[in-house]
C-alpha cells in the first residue's frame, strides 16, 4: 500500500480512513503513516491539529469495532475451538477488574502489543466507555508523538529504528508485569472462587 500516495490524494479523509483500518486490523502501520503525516505537516500540506485528532479518532473507532467483535463473538469462538480453557478466560476477566486498565493505556503506546489491547479488554469486559476513553487518549498521544518525529526528522527511518529498540524493551517489561498480575494470589483466589460457583450452579451430569 502506497500510504504517501493516499495521503496526497485524500488528505484528512485518508488519515481518518487508514487509521480506522489500523485500529481494527493493525494495517497499515500507524508509525509509517504518522511519520509521513508529520513530514507533510512540515511542508505545510497538512495541519497538525486536524491530522492528529482525525487520526486518533479513526484509530479509536477501529479499536472499538475490534473490541465489539471480540466481545460479542470472541469468547464463543475461544470456547468452541478450546484455544483457552475456562479458568484462563476467568483469570483475564478478574485481572482486568482488579488492575488491568493501566495495562490498556500503556499497552496502547507500545508497538509490540498495541494491536492486541482490544482483545483482552473485550474478554475482560472492560466498560465500553472507559475502554473508548483510554483508547482515545492513548491514540492522541501516539499520533502527536509520531507526527512530531516526521515533522522534525522527515522521512528518515533511522530515528524509528532506535525508537523501536527502546520500546521493545519497555514492552517486555509491561508484558512481564501483566503476567505477574495474572499470577497474583488475589487473582488466583478469585478465579478459584468463581470456578467453584460455576461448578455449584452447573447442572448435574446425566
Amino acid at each position: 500500500m502506497d500510504i504517501e500516495a493516499i495521503l496526497v490524494a485524500s488528505s484528512y479523509v485518508g488519515i481518518f480512513g487508514l487509521m480506522i483500518a489500523n485500529g481494527a486490523l493493525s494495517f497499515p502501520s500507524s508509525q509509517v503513516l504518522y511519520i509521513l503525516v508529520g513530514y507533510f505537516v512540515g511542508t505545510g500540506t497538512l495541519a497538525l491539529i486536524p491530522s492528529a485528532l482525525l487520526g486518533a479518532l479513526g484509530n479509536t473507532i477501529g479499536n472499538v469495532l475490534l473490541y465489539e467483535v471480540i466481545r460479542r463473538h470472541g469468547l464463543s469462538a475461544i470456547r468452541t475451538y478450546q484455544i483457552f480453557n475456562e479458568q484462563a478466560i476467568t483469570r483475564v476477566e478478574v485481572a482486568f477488574r482488579k488492575r488491568g486498565l493501566w495495562f490498556l493505556f500503556i499497552g496502547k503506546l507500545l508497538p509490540a502489543i498495541k494491536v492486541f489491547v482490544p482483545i483482552p479488554a473485550a474478554i475482560g469486559k472492560v466498560h465500553r466507555g472507559i475502554f473508548a476513553a483510554i483508547m482515545g487518549v492513548a491514540s492522541t498521544i501516539w499520533a502527536f508523538l509520531f507526527i512530531a518525529i516526521g515533522y522534525f526528522f522527515g522521512k528518515s527511518t533511522e530515528v524509528w529504528h532506535t525508537y523501536a529498540l527502546v520500546l521493545a524493551g519497555v514492552a517486555m517489561i509491561v508484558l512481564y508485569a501483566f503476567f505477574r498480575l495474572l499470577k497474583d494470589p488475589s487473582v488466583q483466589a478469585e478465579v478459584e472462587q468463581e470456578a467453584a460457583i460455576k461448578a455449584k450452579d452447573a447442572p448435574p451430569m446425566p
